[in-house]
């Protein structure tokens, strides 16, 4: 989730902060607005699948996961980084990542404690953020936290491929051998995920120990 490109704090000198008024329709937000749009039809096709429904998930899902990389360097770029970008962009990644976990674990594709773990993580790390927000810290996404981003989404995609060969979809026929690999990279490769998230977790925690007990400020490199 590549929060770091929009990431909240005080309007610098520089005046990084867009001085116009916010806009909904702007670029980077419609890319946001169609991140949590995706989100639902993505469910969909995994809790009501026909054939090819894994393949258009697969499709749909890798499509909004793309724009989350897009969306901020396009506000900077345009001039257009506030706190309304700001919150669309945590919001949709936030929405489109944990909405389509859960539904992993209702069809069998993930287990419960994996995705809870996952999901516990953002929440921890998005409270620690806010809390540095409002002393006026910024607390930029670290090389951890970017590696379990990527690490989630190629494994999600990939089981999202999986889902549809055993959906009867265009992969059923990759065969029975070359079937198992799919599953379990991306099984393994979301187990690495997990574990990154938990370590950045921890990184996150650490590192706004002195400002969550009131000793000093978070480095904010």
């Amino acid at each position: 989730m590549s929060t770091a490109d929009r990431r909240p704090g005080p309007p610098p000198p520089t005046g990084t902060w867009s001085g116009a008024r916010p806009r909904l329709t702007s670029t980077p937000n419609l890319l946001g607005l169609f991140r949590i749009a995706a989100t639902p039809v993505v469910i969909v096709l995994l809790l009501w699948p026909f054939e090819g429904a894994g393949l258009l998930a697969f499709l749909l899902f890798g499509v909004a996961a793309a724009t989350d990389f897009i969306d901020g360097r396009l506000a900077r770029s345009r001039g257009e980084v506030n706190a309304l970008g700001v919150f669309m962009d945590l919001t949709a990644d936030k929405v489109l990542v944990a909405g389509v976990l859960i539904a992993m674990v209702e069809v069998n594709l993930l287990p419960t404690w994996m995705v809870a773990l996952l999901i516990i993580r953002e929440l921890v790390v998005q409270g620690v953020r806010q809390v540095a927000a409002g002393v006026a810290v910024v607390m930029p996404a670290r090389a951890l936290g970017k590696g379990k981003t990527l690490a989630t989404l190629v494994g999600m995609g990939l089981l999202l491929l999986f889902f549809d060969a055993i959906t009867g979809g265009p992969l059923s026929g990759v065969g029975t051998r070359a079937l198992p690999w799919i599953y379990d990279i991306g099984y393994w490769t979301l187990i690495l995920a997990t574990a990154l998230s938990v370590a950045s977790g921890w990184e996150y925690v650490r590192a706004a120990a002195p400002m969550l007990t009131g000793r000093a400020e978070p480095p904010t490199t």
